[in-house]
Order: structure tokens, then C-alpha cells, then sequence
């Protein structure tokens, strides 16, 4: 989950703590960047947050707090509306996670700015995990906290399925090579479509539940999303445990991610403080028609506004070497 996800989570303490005399706005800003260098092929540098935000809270006539986080980057404005009903809260607006999306945070990851859910990635798809909230849209999200279980629901927008529409396509070594392409059929490999269009599938609203609690000084959360497609692609409900303790100094962590379409990938992690930084080591393992090992391991040190952190990850391909990689990255945030 990114900075800007965050930062709108915890607008709700601000509103909680609001009163209706007493309103509340800040300004705050985030910058998270990488340099990174994989298997020798030559350094890349970028950036996963920067963005800059404004909180607003104050109560309404009839009690109830209600907070506005507005995110702004150089790719989008996303606004986010809580409100506090006194039990439990609503959230709307343009930036609201999946439930899941904000519960799966891997307890196994130490990275300073590179963890999130599954290492193999979540955006759905074969053998790839989901957390729903691409395909959620604009959720709407009612969440709540009691007997020490925090939950989350969420309902995301209904996508209708659209048709193709007869077109064509250019052929991008030979511009005088224009093809008809029929509504629904594929663009002929070497073209590029000019008119026309491909029919898209559509889906169901989607459904995300995740709870977190404290078990005997574990903390463990779990979640589900439903996603029902509207054509011939197989409907999924992908979820994810994770159980994270903290004993004798050392951080230990372990997360499950089902794809439900035959994966599942196994985390496990160790993180520590050394000599004034933070460090651990993560273990994962995907499980597929091809499986795949990973190994990370991240060192991080905080300096006030600025943090810097350094991971080595080794991906280990099942089938041979020629897609295994070894990637170092050098990350520094920076906020105020």
C-alpha cells in the first residue's frame, strides 16, 4: 500500500479526535524514489510516491467527525471522504482501498520501500494474486473495530462488458499494409490497430472483507475478495493471511497469498535492529505451473525527514537459469 493510501487510513484519527468548534487542516508531502541496478544491465532510477497532501477534519451539527484527505501527484487527484457515525466509519471518494488491498501488508517484508503484498505482484490474472482493488474502482468502505478485531468492507462499481466494434490496423514495418479486423477477433502480430475496438469483459461489484486482531501477541489478519467476471473468464475469490510477532528483539513475520486460480505464495521473515538500522531477511515461494523462489534482504536507516535503505533480491526460477535475476536497489524517502 502506497504513502497516499496511508496517509487517507489515517485521516480518520484526525476526524475521531475533531471536535465541532475545533476544526483541523495540515499540508504534508512524500517522496519515495529507487535506484536501482538488475544482473549488471546498467542503473535505472525511479520513483514510487510523490505527492503531496491535505488533511481536513471537523464534526458536523449532529456530532459525527468527518475528515477529508485530498492526494496530489503527477499522475492524478484523488480525494477521500470519511465519516465517523460513532459506530464505525464510512469512507468514500476517488482513493479508498479494497479492504483487503488495506489489510495485506506482508508482515514478512523489511524492505524500507518496497513492501506491500505479494513479491510475484498483485494485479490478478493467471497465477498472479489479487487484492481486488483495481477492480473495485471507487470503493465505498464501511469499517469498525470491536472485542479488539478491527474489519473492513468494501464494495467496489460494477464494469459492464462492451462489444467490439470492426476496425483496422497498420502494419508497423509497412505502412501500406492496412488489414480489416473484425469486432472481437485479435490484431494480426506486427499491426496496430487504428480503428475500431476490442470487446472487454466486464465484472461484477466487487466484495472485500479483511479483519486484523491480537493473538496472544501475534498479530494476524485475513482477507477475502470476490470477483465475479461477466463472460467466460472463471470467477475468483483470492485472500491472504498474515501473522507477524515480536519476541527477544526480533521482528518474525509470515504471510499466505491464494490467487485461487492455482497459486499461492508463502512468505517468511526475520527483521532486527543493527548497530542503528534496520535489517532482515525475506523468504518466499511461489507456487505454480513454474515455481519460483525469492530472497530479499534490506537494510534501512532512518535520519529524521530523510530515510535510505538498501535490498538485494535474488529471484530463483524453477526450469533453469536464464530467468533468474539478482537486483540491488538503493531507496531514500523523503517527507515532511
Amino acid at each position: 500500500m502506497n504513502r497516499s493510501k496511508l496517509i487517507g487510513a489515517t485521516a480518520l484519527a484526525s476526524v475521531m479526535a475533531a471536535s465541532a468548534a475545533n476544526a483541523e487542516m495540515s499540508i504534508s508531502g512524500y517522496f519515495a524514489g529507487t535506484l536501482g541496478d538488475s544482473d549488471g544491465g546498467g542503473m535505472t532510477s525511479s520513483f514510487s510516491t510523490n505527492s503531496i497532501y491535505v488533511s481536513y477534519s471537523d464534526s458536523m451539527d449532529n456530532g459525527m467527525g468527518i475528515g477529508l484527505t485530498m492526494s496530489v501527484t503527477s499522475a492524478s487527484i484523488t480525494t477521500d471522504v470519511n465519516i465517523d457515525t460513532g459506530m464505525g466509519s464510512i469512507g468514500l471518494g476517488t482513493g479508498q482501498d479494497s479492504a483487503v488491498d488495506s489489510m495485506d501488508g506482508s508482515p514478512a517484508c523489511f524492505s524500507l520501500n518496497a513492501c506491500g503484498s505479494a513479491l510475484s505482484g498483485k494485479t490478478g490474472g493467471a497465477g498472479i494474486y489479487d487484492d481486488g482493488d483495481t477492480k473495485s474502482g471507487n470503493s465505498i468502505k464501511y469499517s469498525n473495530s470491536m472485542g479488539g478485531i478491527s474489519f473492513a468492507v468494501t464494495r467496489g462499481m460494477k464494469v459492464q462488458s462492451t462489444n467490439g466494434a470492426t476496425g483496422t490496423a497498420i502494419n508497423t514495418d509497412d505502412p501500406n499494409q492496412i488489414v480489416k479486423v473484425n469486432a472481437g477477433a485479435d490484431v494480426p502480430t506486427g499491426y496496430t490497430r487504428l480503428s475500431g475496438s476490442d470487446a472487454t469483459e466486464g465484472h461484477a461489484a466487487v466484495m472485500s472483507y479483511a479483519a486484523k486482531t491480537s493473538i496472544m501477541g501475534a498479530t494476524v489478519a485475513a482477507g477475502v475478495s470476490q470477483i465475479d467476471y461477466n463472460g467466460s473468464t472463471a470467477d475468483v475469490d483470492p485472500s491472504f493471511v498474515t501473522v507477524g510477532y515480536s519476541v527477544a528483539g526480533l521482528n518474525l513475520g509470515y504471510a499466505l497469498y491464494d490467487s485461487d486460480n492455482g497459486m499461492e505464495e508463502t512468505q517468511m521473515g526475520v527483521g532486527t535492529s543493527v548497530m542503528g538500522m534496520n535489517a532482515g531477511v525475506t523468504f518466499a515461494t511461489k507456487d505454480y505451473t513454474t515455481d519460483t523462489d525469492y530472497m530479499r534482504v534490506s537494510l534501512s536507516k532512518g535520519m529524521g525527514a530523510a530515510s535510505f535503505g538498501l535490498d538485494y533480491t535474488e529471484t530463483d526460477v524453477a526450469g533453469g537459469d536464464a530467468s533468474d535475476t539478482d537486483v540491488w536497489n538503493f531507496m531514500y524517502v523523503v517527507g515532511f
